[in-house]
């Protein structure tokens, strides 16, 4: 299995990144194994998690209600894609949800969400890091949705919430400076995957 992760708080690039990979991968594969990669997002994917997403983003709910529907999402996710036999590069997975939901028990949480995919974690993890101004200043410039519009202090503590997540897991991670430039961003991450995938 090659389940890779892009993961971080938002406004980052990670789908900036993933959208420069995708042309790479289709349009001049580099490698025989690129022509095989499934691309999927959290949440958002099948015609229900995208009906999900839309909710997710533009209503105000309680928070219980919003972990419910990402876990559906998830599950729903899961069910259309086989993660143990194919190599997926993921915009989100379940360790967004883990860091997002930081008032939430977290061993009860990882159980709904291994619950959700089958007990499948990502094996590897691109995760984008940012400063403190440089979320700031793109949280300023885009029209914010719910998530967003909780503010900086927020997307920091998640930020501190993935650092802490990935050390309980145990996780192979490759740590993105969020402002560094764009093709340099590429250029390491296609070197972690190919390491990985060689």
């Amino acid at each position: 299995m090659k389940y890779f992760a892009f993961e971080g708080v938002d406004t980052l690039g990670k789908s900036t990144q993933i959208e420069i990979l995708k042309l790479d991968f289709f349009n001049k594969p580099e490698k025989e194994f690129y022509k095989d990669c499934i691309f999927v997002k959290e949440p958002g994917f099948s015609e229900l998690g995208s009906k999900i997403r839309e909710i997710i983003l533009n209503e105000k709910m309680s928070k219980k209600a919003e972990l419910f529907l990402f876990l559906a999402d998830r599950a729903q996710l899961f069910s259309e894609i086989d993660f143990k036999n194919n190599f997926i590069i993921s915009d989100r997975s379940l360790l967004s949800h883990l860091a997002y939901a930081n008032d939430e028990n977290f061993d009860d949480l990882l159980k709904f969400n291994l619950y959700a995919t089958n007990n499948i974690l990502p094996n590897f993890v691109v995760f984008f890091k940012g400063s403190e101004k440089l979320i700031s200043s793109r949280l300023l410039n885009k029209n914010l949705d719910e998530i967003e519009k909780r503010g900086i202090e927020y997307f920091l503590k998640i930020q501190d919430n993935y650092e802490k997540i990935f050390k309980k897991l145990n996780l192979n991670i490759l740590e993105i400076n969020a402002d560094d430039s764009i093709s340099n961003i590429n250029k390491k991450i296609k070197e972690y995957i190919n390491d990985i995938c060689n």
